[in-house]
């Protein structure tokens, strides 16, 4: 099981090339590739996205650090075409092409949301299944993640995937092994699950990506695991009782982002030690 980092606070503050050297000083055996900031969008992404993307794998390899996974843009919106024409969904096409050359084997990519009177689930599995020939092109699976979203009038959050029976649904009609599950920890907390149970209920066979942070059970906190309330030894438990086989990846932004450039090392330093300790609780 390897332990991985969202490279998104690293790379917004160092740049791409010295987050991925500060991570590997740290420890952690991976990065999550994040393609969803606006910074160097065009560089990224743009014509010139092939020659990045292999820049980056020299530097990967030169440190001897792995990108395990990666985070797709959230740009491309209902209605949009989804074809090469259209830039946004020419981006997300982009996005897998250059993690595969990262060598992730998953990139998560979060469903659209849509209008009212429009079937959520029918929509997003014509938009999933249109990146499968790409997977198979570049040899990449996409990952469905369970998200949220907020009803403002009512001041509560309301589950986009929210549920493991809407997770499972959407990637078993699906039915392609290039389309895959991603559970947020974090996410099922908000969506009324402890989220031990929500990895329980998640079919074995789809999960095959994390996003691993803590919460309160009230906010997207994206903070390290044991800063928040979520039971961490429960949900390791879960994983191991799942056959869980991937790895963790943590998305722990607003944590990282409460710290000086100058306390990246040591803060980096100890994620890694919270990491290896759920790790010994997976193998226990």
């Amino acid at each position: 099981m390897k332990l991985s980092v969202e490279l998104y606070t690293l790379a917004q503050r160092f740049g791409d090339f010295r987050a991925i050297e500060i991570s590997k000083a740290a420890g952690f055996d991976a990065i999550d590739y994040s393609y969803y900031y606006d910074k160097e969008c065009e560089e990224v992404l743009g014509d010139g996205y092939k020659e990045y993307a292999e820049k980056l794998r020299v530097h990967l390899d030169k440190v001897g650090i792995a990108c395990n996974q990666a985070h797709a843009p959230f740009s491309l919106k209902y209605g949009l075409e989804r074809n090469i024409f259209e830039e946004k969904y020419l981006w997300m096409i982009h996005a897998l092409e250059s993690a595969s050359i990262l060598g992730a084997e998953n990139i998560v990519v979060h469903s659209i949301t849509v209008p009212d009177g429009v079937d959520f689930e029918k929509y997003n599995i014509e938009y999933y299944k249109s990146f499968i020939p790409y997977c198979e092109q570049f040899g990449i699976h996409v990952a469905v993640e369970n998200l949220f979203s907020r009803d403002k009038k009512r001041k509560r959050l309301i589950g986009k995937l929210g549920s493991p029976a809407e997770l499972n649904s959407i990637v078993e009609k699906i039915n392609s092994p290039w389309i895959v599950a991603c559970v947020d920890i974090g996410h099922a907390a908000l969506t009324g699950y402890e989220p031990e149970k929500f990895i329980e209920a998640v079919n074995p066979g789809i999960l095959k990506s994390l996003h691993v942070q803590d919460n309160d059970y009230l906010g997207d906190k994206h903070i390290l695991p044991y800063t928040g309330e979520l039971n961490w030894e429960a949900i390791m438990h879960s994983l191991k009782k799942a056959g869980y086989t991937g790895d963790l990846t943590f998305e722990i932004i607003k944590f990282l982002d409460k710290f000086p450039d100058e306390l990246f090392p040591e803060v980096m330093r100890f994620a890694v030690s919270v990491g290896k300790h759920l790790v010994s609780l997976y193998n226990k």
